[in-house]
This record gives C-alpha cells, structure tokens and sequence, in this order.
C-alpha cells in the first residue's frame, strides 16, 4: 500500500488554501518571527488556529516552522511563543537550533519533533543524536543519494523515526546550515532565514563564459518518484514558501496525481506541467548519484516561458494563459474560509505557562585562557614539539584511515578535527579512527562523530559550524550528550555572545583566526570556472583532484574555491577572520581561543613563519602590552565584520 505523504510549501495563506485544495497532505508554514523564510509573507499567529481547523477539515496536517538558530535574547518571546501552541492542535514544529531541541525535549514534550533540513542530516550517528532529543522526523540532505536515503531511512525506522525528502524546487550549491556567504558579506544568516542568495548573483564571466557560475537547476524527483517508494521515504517535501499560491497549486496538484498514478501502479512519464511555472529546468542528479555538470544553468531567471514557448510562439498568448490559469486557481482558493478562532489559554494546573528558566551565574575564569591551533599538512606536524599549545589535524571528508591512523600514532599531542560532511562509508571510516586512536579531546563539526564520541566516552568539543548561539544549545549538548565545551560561532556579535551563559564544569571556546569558510559542496564548482576534462565527479576526482580557482562579482569581491585530496570544493572569502578585540571586549568568559594555520591561500598574508605568528598570539592571550597592534601589522588584511554585525 503507497502512503507517502506529500508535504507542501505554505508561504502564506493563499498557498495554504492552493495547497489543501490541490490535495496536500501536510503544509509546511512560518509565523512572521522564528522560521527560515523571511522573504515570505508568512502568517500571524491569530490566524493559526483558523488554519489548522481548515487543514484538518480537509485531511491535511499542519507543521510550524521554527527552524532557525535562536538569539539569547529571544529565548523568553520564544518561551512566550510556546506556550501560546501548546494550545493549539499542530501536527509538527521543524527545528534546526541545538538550543531549542533541549527546551522542547525537557519544557513542551507534547510537540512532536521534526529536524529541518538546515540541520544537514546525512549520516546514522546524526541520526541517533536527534534519537536521543526525542524528535520524530528528519529531513535527509538533499545532497543524499537513493541508496543513501534507503540506508538512512533504514536506520531512522528502527528508531521510530520518519524521514522526509525534497523532490520539488530549489538546489542550495552548499550542504544546508554551513553556508555563510550571505552572512558575511550582508549581514544576512540563511541559519536566520535570511539569505540573501549571493550563490545565484551574476559575477564577471569566467574562462569557460559563464555569468552564474554557482547557480544550479532546480531539483525534481519526478521521475525517481518509484525509488523513493522503495526506498521506504515516509514525506516527500516540495519547496517554495517564497512562491505564489498558483506555483504551490499546480505543483501539487500535478505531484498529487503522481502519487495516485504510483498507487494503480501506472507511473507517469509525463512532467510538463511542472514546467508551467517558476523552474530553472530541472535536474535529479544528487538522487541518482549522478553529480554532473548538466546539473548548472547559467542564468537564476524563470524558465517558464521559454519553455512554453517551444509548443506556441505567440508569447504575449502563453503570458495571457499565465494570467488565465493564476486567476482560475484565485477563484477556487477564495472559496476556502479560514474562521478567527481565538487562543484559548487552559489555566488548569497541568498546563501552567512555563517559565523561562533563570541561570545562576557562574564565576569569572581565574586563569587565562589557552591558545589552540589548527593544521592540515604534515610537514606542520613538527610544531607541536616547539610549542605548549594544542594542535588539532583536519579530518578529510573522505578520511583515509590507515594514513591518518600512522599520523595520529606517531604525533601523540595531537587531536583531530572532524568536519561537518561526513557521508556513508567515509562517517564509517571517521568513527573507526576515532575509536582505534582514542583520542585525548577531539573538535567535532558532525554531530554524528559527537554521538560516537558521547557513546564511547571520548572527551569532545563542538565546533564552530554546530552553529551554537544560546544557553540552552549549550547546556544540551553538556546534559544530553556530556560535551566538555564548545566554539560559541561566529556568525554573533559582541552584545550577543556577552549574553550566552556558561554552564558549570563546561569550556568555551572561539576562533579568533581563520579562512572564512563561505560554503561546502557536493557538486564540482571547478566545472564553470576553469572547466575539466570530465563532465561528472568520480573517484579520482575525489581523492587526486587539488586545484584552485576563484568568482569576482559585479561588487568585484572575489571568493576562493578550492578543492583538496580527499574533500569536497570549499568557497572562502578572499579576506581572513581577525578579531584581537573580543580578548579583552569579553574577559573571563572563554576557555580558550583558537587560530586557523591551515594552507589556505587567500589574499591575507602572514608575516612571519607559523611558530613566531603562534607566539604573537600567545602574547595576546597572556595581556602582553601592544601584542594585539604586532599581530595585526603581520596579518593582512582581515576582517571582522560579523564580531561587530551580528545576526
């Protein structure tokens, strides 16, 4: 029996109605505040009750998004919030925020959990770390292929977890949650919902003539509509909650039919109507394993029309079918009536408002705080013999076990640094280095690798790109998962960070230098750059393929991208992260701070060899007057705009 749900966008409340009436058999929607889609309408809270009857008058399910990392000072309007829904019949609330896991888990556990896609889920021991916050559904990558999202699905069902694909709208270029493009350089977090999307910019035309060299073809999974099934999906996800009612309509409307093609077994060949409205062609090579370079188009713009136009060459014709078809689909939704229901807050005792909990304060740090660094190369391995400081050696994406075993035996000072993609047989490989070296401390980005830790009693810190910008994702992953400290990110300004709490017996950390690391991506970005001689991604361009080049836009800001052995293409930005100011701006506060020696050739240069620029630092830490002043006319020239912008 087919009983895949299918999941739509609901930007606002015409596209709920087009929606329902198209046969959704969930919504996905976002309160003006707290979701990853500022760009939409959105709704009111007001209206939510209304909506909800509406919904499950019709069959259809309501999930809230609350899906993006939250500020500390947002925590007690967030708390405010909750309680408000616990009124309220929702069928799901979608998190990304570490934080807000643990409030749900410990203060609301009636809501039933859904992880979000910015979460980046794409291995089992992410899995079992969610399993353990009580969530009841994940959103796979969308980076994931089919025989990856039946493994993963797979593990998620023994732990009474549904899974949850995208198979309609918009590719991200980067692995979702660790792109910082647009929060660098506008101020505009995507982990805030406010992307800017820097990626689909024009930039000045590259060696192989290309103007949009970052902008990829929308994902359909029509035709992988089968596979999924078998795969064991549970939701198949279409997005665009910046999209119209009529683009919401007739893409579900047309999936809808799929579906109940799929259920008389007579799989439909036919996707004409999905080209009808906004697409940018379409593509399913991530599903299919396939990552080509058919997979770019160079231009961000609706493809719609051109395509139409291939069938009719009156355009002025199709344009007024366009505006037949919009008004046609107005008519049925304004049929729909969403009465006002007001909130009805329940005073018995049992459902009592939460309190927003109050922390105690824990006293100063009396010591100063220690310096660690990063490295990636072997020949950088002599610093530890040469310095007091902690050495952390960057993991592969595709960890080549044997070699790093040797490093890490022969180097016995120093700890490895997982990074934040870790997929199928290359996340088996990192949790059996982790298990045979047993590691003193490890910095992991992948809370897959911390779950292994946790379990095996590894002492671990989390990373910068677990994006932990409040208590509560602190004291989470310390209660939950018995963390012993981790990176605050750098996405927050000063006031922000100076207003996260520490919980007691537990170490902060920040990178006060480092690359800045823009985005990760599965996809081959050298493809429309500089060109290569193959059209698609194998093994030997995974494990061989070393190469540099770089994309200026028309502000001419240029960005780094690199590809190295054994890892995915990275985009930096051309300017390093400096910030000598929080040292003494937030005193008492952090641990340790931590600065990134990795070959990374930017247009920051360091003046002087690793072990001098280590001890300029040192002198920075240990308060050694004018040491801030020495270190910035070695290393130039940097940036700190997101110390003083914040998000």
């Amino acid at each position: 029996m087919v009983n895949l749900e299918l999941l739509a966008p609901g930007g606002d409340i015409d596209s709920i109605k087009a929606a329902i009436i198209a046969g959704a058999d969930a919504v996905y929607c976002g309160l003006i505040k707290f979701n990853a889609r500022n760009r939409a309408v959105n709704i009111v809270l007001d209206d939510l009750n209304g909506i909800i009857q509406l919904a499950h008058n019709n069959d259809c399910k309501i999930y809230l998004t609350l899906n993006i990392i939250i500020i500390e000072n947002e925590i007690p309007e967030l708390f405010k919030l909750l309680n408000k829904l616990t009124n309220i019949n929702l069928d799901g609330i979608i998190v990304q925020d570490i934080g807000l896991f643990y409030i749900l888990k410990k203060y609301f556990p009636k809501f039933k959990i859904h992880v979000s896609t910015q979460f980046n889920t794409h291995n089992e021991g992410q899995i079992n770390f969610l399993n353990k916050l009580n969530v009841s559904r994940i959103n796979l990558s969308r980076e994931l292929n089919i025989k990856e999202i039946k493994h993963l699905t797979k593990i998620a069902h023994k732990r009474d977890i549904a899974t949850e694909v995208f198979v309609h709208g918009s590719y991200c270029i980067s692995f979702s949650g660790i792109c910082y493009m647009s929060s660098v350089h506008s101020g505009k977090s995507g982990n805030r919902g406010r992307c800017s999307q820097p990626c689909r910019d024009r930039y000045l035309t590259t060696s192989m003539n290309k103007n949009y060299p970052l902008n990829l073809k929308d994902n359909s999974a029509y035709f992988n509509l089968q596979d999924l099934f078998n795969a064991g999906v549970d939701s198949l996800k279409i997005e665009g909650r910046v999209k119209k009612f009529h683009y919401v309509y007739t893409i579900v409307n047309h999936w809808k039919k799929h579906l109940n093609n799929l259920k008389k077994n007579k799989i439909s060949n036919d996707n004409s109507e999905l080209y009808k409205v906004f697409n940018r062609d379409f593509s399913d090579s991530y599903l299919k394993g396939d990552i080509n370079k058919d997979m770019f188009i160079d231009n961000p713009r609706d493809n719609s029309i051109k395509y139409l136009s291939k069938t009719n060459s009156d355009i002025m014709d199709l344009y007024k079918q366009k505006d037949a078809h919009i008004k046609d689909i107005k008519v049925k939704i304004d049929q729909l009536n969403i009465e006002k229901i007001p909130l009805i807050l329940n005073r018995s005792k049992s459902t009592l408002p939460i309190e927003v909990p109050i922390f105690i304060k824990k006293p100063l740090l009396k010591t100063n705080p220690e310096l660690s660094i990063l490295i990636d190369s072997i020949k950088d391995l002599n610093i530890y013999n040469k310095t007091n400081t902690d050495i952390f050696y960057q993991i592969p994406n595709y960890p080549d076990k044997e070699n790093l075993m040797d490093i890490f035996i022969k180097n016995k000072n120093i700890s490895p640094w997982f990074p934040s993609i870790l997929i199928g047989d290359n996340y088996k490989a990192a949790v059996e280095l982790l298990l045979r070296i047993q590691p003193k401390i490890i910095i992991t980005n992948n809370t897959g690798i911390a779950y292994e830790a946790y379990k095996n009693k590894i002492p671990w810190i989390a990373g910068p790109y677990l994006n932990i910008i409040n208590s509560f994702g602190l004291l989470n992953i310390k209660d939950n998962f018995n963390c012993n400290g981790a990176f605050i990110s750098n996405e927050i300004n000063k006031e922000q960070i100076k207003r996260i709490n520490r919980p007691e017996n537990f170490k902060l950390y920040y990178s006060i230098y480092h690359p800045i690391l823009l985005m990760t991506s599965r996809q081959c970005l050298h493809h429309q750059v500089i060109g290569c001689d193959k059209s698609r991604i194998d093994k030997e361009c995974i494990f061989e393929c070393d190469k540099t080049s770089s994309i200026t836009n028309l502000k001419n800001k240029s960005f780094l991208i690199q590809k190295r052995k054994e890892n995915y293409h990275r985009i930096y930005n051309n300017i390093n992260f400096l910030n000598t100011e929080i040292v003494t701006d937030i005193q008492d506060k952090f641990s340790g701070f931590f600065i990134d020696l990795r070959d990374i050739k930017t247009e920051t240069k360091i003046g002087h060899n690793k072990l001098k620029t280590i001890k300029l630092f040192e002198n920075l830490l240990n308060n050694e007057p004018d040491s801030a002043n020495k270190i910035k006319q070695i290393i130039k020239p940097t940036i700190n705009n997101q110390y003083i912008k914040g998000i």
